[in-house]
C-alpha cells in the first residue's frame, strides 16, 4: 500500500470511526494516529462528537414529511366548511359604516364644493362698454329695483358701475358693536 498524506490521513479518520476502512487501510490509519499527537486529539473529539449524537433521540422523518405544507403544483382537495360558505354568501360586498362613511364624505365634499365655486367672483373681469350697454338696454324693459325700492332704470353706466363698486366695497361682516337703534316708530308718531 503507497504511503498516505496527513490530509488523506485526517479524511479517513471518521470512516476508521465508522469501520468502513479495510483492515489494512485501518492499521495504516491506527499507526499515523499513535504517531501524532494532532490526529489523535481530532479522532478524540470525533468519539466525543459520536457519543453525544447517540444520546440524542432519534429522528422521525415520516412525521415531520407529513406535517409540511404540500408540493407547489400538486392538487389537494380543499376542505370544504358548509358553514362558512354560508356566512360568506350572507356577507355584504362593503360594510354598511363603510357605505354610510362614503355617502357622508360625498354629500359634505360635494357641498363644500358648490360652496366654494360659488362664492367666486369675478371680481377683475371688467367688461367693454359696449357689452354693459347692450345689458343695459336689454335689462331697461324689466323694472330693476335695489332692496330698498329705488329705481335704477334712470341711472348711467357710469352711476351704475359707481353702484357698483360701492356694493363691492361693503364689509360682509357686521361690526362687534351694533349702531344704536333707532325707533322708527316713534319717529313716525313725532
Amino acid at each position: 500500500m503507497r504511503e498516505m498524506t496527513r490530509d488523506e490521513l485526517q479524511d479517513c479518520l471518521p470512516d476508521l470511526l465508522n469501520g468502513l476502512l479495510s483492515a489494512a487501510e485501518a492499521a495504516v490509519v491506527e499507526r499515523a494516529v499513535a504517531a501524532d499527537p494532532e490526529l489523535m486529539a481530532e479522532l478524540a473529539m470525533l468519539r466525543t462528537i459520536r457519543s453525544a449524537h447517540r444520546s440524542f433521540p432519534a429522528i422521525d422523518l415520516a412525521r415531520i414529511v407529513s406535517a409540511l405544507p404540500p408540493a407547489p403544483g400538486s392538487v389537494v382537495a380543499p376542505v370544504v366548511d358548509d358553514l362558512a360558505l354560508r356566512r360568506e354568501a350572507k356577507r355584504p360586498l362593503i360594510s354598511y359604516r363603510f357605505a354610510r362613511a362614503a355617502a357622508l364624505l360625498v354629500v359634505v365634499g360635494g357641498g363644500t364644493l358648490v360652496t366654494v365655486w360659488n362664492g367666486r367672483t369675478r371680481s377683475d373681469v371688467t367688461l367693454p362698454p359696449a357689452v354693459m350697454a347692450e345689458s343695459i338696454a336689454a335689462a331697461g324693459s324689466v323694472a330693476m329695483q335695489l332692496g330698498l325700492g329705488a329705481s335704477t332704470d334712470d341711472l348711467s353706466l357710469e352711476q351704475l358701475r359707481a353702484l357698483q363698486a360701492d356694493i363691492r366695497s361693503l364689509d360682509g361682516v357686521p361690526s362687534a358693536e351694533p349702531d344704536a337703534a333707532v325707533d322708527l316708530l316713534a319717529e313716525e308718531g313725532a
